[in-house]
């Protein structure tokens, strides 16, 4: 390889590494709109990609466009049904958008393969609370609080396990 052709390459790689993972990034920074539309143009370059898939379908959540995340999540679903994250994130959509009947059992899903996952039994606990399920909403904000005792949420669900 001569010398040109060597640095074209060594420069191309890094900004190919960086285009890849640009919005998983925005995501973690908290520029969900910003990730969002980021995501979608990387999903539509890598469209077999479960993990920008999940990711994108939570940016979408968190940017407030909780029905937009519906399709990248079951897409992620449909390459791998046993990945939580994205069972997670169909749970968190439809809890977002108000449809308890569909969010319990993605989430109750996403805790069984991943029963570490704070923030699915802290939605599974919510979603259980508006379906008057006490006893699982109970166990599973428990739950929350031990895998997250510091988390935002933590001292509003406190308060509301001891008015239990």
């Amino acid at each position: 390889m001569n010398r040109i052709a060597w640095i074209v390459v060594s420069l191309t790689i890094p900004i190919l590494a960086w285009a890849q993972t640009a919005g998983v990034e925005l995501y973690k920074q908290g520029k969900y709109a910003e990730a969002a539309s980021v995501l979608a143009a990387e999903v539509e370059k890598s469209p077999e990609d479960k993990e920008l898939l999940t990711h994108l379908g939570l940016a979408r959540i968190h940017a407030g466009d909780a029905g937009g995340a519906v399709e990248p999540l079951k897409k992620a679903m449909a390459l791998d049904d046993k990945y939580a994250e994205a069972r997670f994130g169909l749970g968190l959509a439809y809890v977002k958008m108000k449809n308890t009947s569909q969010a319990i059992p993605e989430l109750e899903k996403a805790t069984k393969l991943a029963p570490d996952h704070a923030y699915a039994h802290y939605y599974l606990g919510m979603a259980y609370n508006q379906t008057d399920k006490k006893d699982l909403s109970i166990a599973h904000l428990r739950r929350f609080l031990e895998l997250a005792p510091d988390a935002p949420e933590a001292p509003a669900v406190r308060s509301f396990l001891s008015k239990m």
